[in-house]
């Protein structure tokens, strides 16, 4: 233990009228592994730091800062059990400083071989917080993993791109990351390729891409060994084929294929067909449709496809009907941060939209559909872009002076 903490320790002990045992006591380390520590017989572990913090009712990191240079062996490298440690704990608890001085050290070192070994050390830092859930916190390890390796094209790159891309795939950066990603994948095990292609896959769906998506799914299909990556494989083959106006038949015997996988795609693949049919323009199944969704938890998914069949119909009533009935739904949705929710909700506008202009409250209705394009108009979201212009297109004799200037600032 060095001179700092010693000195610390002993001045809080002498507040607290405490010996060694008692410190020992109320930090729940035996008394022999305490005297070693204070002797500098038995190195300080941060688990033992934190439990001294805690005896002395102080914050959580309030010695980290004195802590550092015990995370170096006698050779000045920094110790892997103990730097390790302390890594893992000031990312996770947000210890920028500390955390900032270690990964120096780090990225300074001049041998390849021992900065190699320091990066390393850190990918599995990186993938124990993203598996925990913390992967704001691990983005930033994985980045420096990708810039400072000194071999490049290694596993541990190769799968930080992955987890970089898996965290960006929705923001601008994304496209950029995807390039990389897919420069990177040779070096990948395979379980992380077949991983990768399927976000690729997920995320083309999620920007409407069905080229893109049809691409991608076609090649996870190849490679897939997962069951369940199987199915997905077929599943995003059938919605691509429907968006890019290929025959029913076809997107029915994908559906057929992946119904055979297991119980849960057998129950996807029975409202998948309703879905198929609304999409080729059969809407005449939309209440089928419905009581298929009715008792799911992902009932919400189905709402802005089934208002916009009732518009479609002239069921104008029903319409009103089920947004007053689901109208708990909708609003979880406009307040959700979930992304696939939000997607939705955009959707369930542009249906609204629709049924306003159809209920003479076209204004309205085309207000709505407005602040839809306005929505995805920088997105990459171009088909949802596109569907929102034809609409505005087939009322434009209603634009009011206000909306027109809307639209043609959308345009513009």
């Amino acid at each position: 233990m060095n001179d700092f903490l010693l000195y610390e320790f002993t001045k809080l002990m002498k507040k607290k009228k405490w010996n060694l045992k008692e410190l020992a006591l109320n930090a729940d380390i035996h008394y022999s592994d305490m005297s070693r520590i204070f002797n500098n017989k038995k190195a300080l572990s941060l688990h033992y730091l934190d439990n001294i913090t805690e005896a002395f009712d102080l914050p959580k990191g309030s010695f980290y800062k004195g802590y550092v240079k015990l995370c170096f062996n006698e050779r000045n490298l920094l110790d892997k059990r103990r730097s390790d440690a302390f890594v893992y704990e000031c990312a996770k608890n947000g210890f920028k400083s500390e955390l900032f001085y270690i990964l120096s050290v780090m990225i300074e070192e001049k041998s390849k071989a021992i900065r190699t070994k320091y990066f390393q050390n850190l990918f599995f830092i990186a993938e124990q917080l993203f598996l925990e859930g913390k992967e704001k916190e691990a983005l930033p390890l994985y980045e420096l993993i990708i810039e400072h390796m000194p071999n490049t094209a290694t596993e541990e790159v190769a799968i930080s791109y992955f987890r970089k891309f898996y965290m960006t795939r929705l923001t601008n950066e994304g496209s950029l990351v995807l390039v990389r990603v897919l420069e990177y994948i040779s070096y990948m095990p395979p379980k992380f390729q077949e991983l990768t292609i399927l976000w690729i896959t997920a995320t083309y769906y999620m920007l409407k891409q069905w080229d893109e998506v049809l691409h991608y799914a076609k090649r996870l299909e190849k490679i897939a060994k997962i069951k369940d990556h199987i199915g997905r494989a077929l599943m995003y083959q059938a919605f691509a084929l429907t968006r890019l106006g290929n025959n029913l038949d076809e997107v029915l015997n994908l559906i057929d294929r992946y119904e055979q996988i297991n119980d849960y795609y057998a129950d996807l693949a029975a409202g998948n067909r309703y879905v198929a049919q609304i999409d080729f323009g059969n809407i005449q199944v939309v209440d089928s449709y419905k009581n298929w969704l009715q008792s799911r938890d992902d009932f919400y998914v189905g709402i802005p496809r089934i208002l916009e069949s009732y518009v479609k119909l002239g069921r104008l009533e029903d319409a009103e009907n089920f947004i007053e009935n689901h109208y708990d739904q909708i609003v979880d949705m406009s307040n959700s941060k979930n992304l696939l929710k939000q997607h939705i909700y955009i959707d369930y506008c542009y249906a609204l939209g629709l049924l306003k202009c159809e209920t003479n409250k076209i204004n309205e209705g085309l207000d709505e559909i407005l602040n839809v394009a306005l929505k995805v108009k920088n997105s990459e979201i171009h088909e949802r872009f596109q569907k929102c212009l034809i609409a505005i297109w087939h009322y434009r004799d209603f634009l009011s002076k206000e909306l027109e200037e809307k639209y043609i600032r959308i345009l513009s």
